[in-house]
């Protein structure tokens, strides 16, 4: 069948041969269009690969962060709450001090 189509062009003489340039022409650019799409593909494939890589390790760094500041706001409220009962406590000492005192003066 090839042979019959070669021959076939050939009949028709120079633009035969011409058309049968173009055929083959096509088919090449056709194939290397192929492969050049393939390693396109390949290539954005590791690029997506790396960019997740990459959303990975930034999401783990912003975890370690917002960890330590959780950690940090947490002992910061441990302390603020430890000091209002300090002081509270020494508040309600002053205030019985004073009841004391004028319950003793009024005596």
């Amino acid at each position: 069948m090839e042979s019959e189509f070669v021959a076939q062009l050939l009949d028709l003489g120079i633009t035969g041969i011409f058309i049968g340039y173009l055929l083959w022409k096509d088919k090449a650019q056709t194939k290397a269009l192929a492969e050049f799409v393939d390693r396109l593909m390949k290539t954005m494939s590791e690029i997506d690969a790396k960019r997740e890589e990459g959303y990975e390790q930034v999401r783990d760094r912003y975890d370690v962060i917002i960890e330590r500041y959780n950690s940090e706001r947490d002992r910061l409220l441990t302390d603020i709450s430890k000091k209002l009962d300090e002081g509270l406590g020494a508040m309600r000492e002053r205030t019985q001090e004073e009841k004391l005192r004028r319950l003793s003066r009024e005596k």
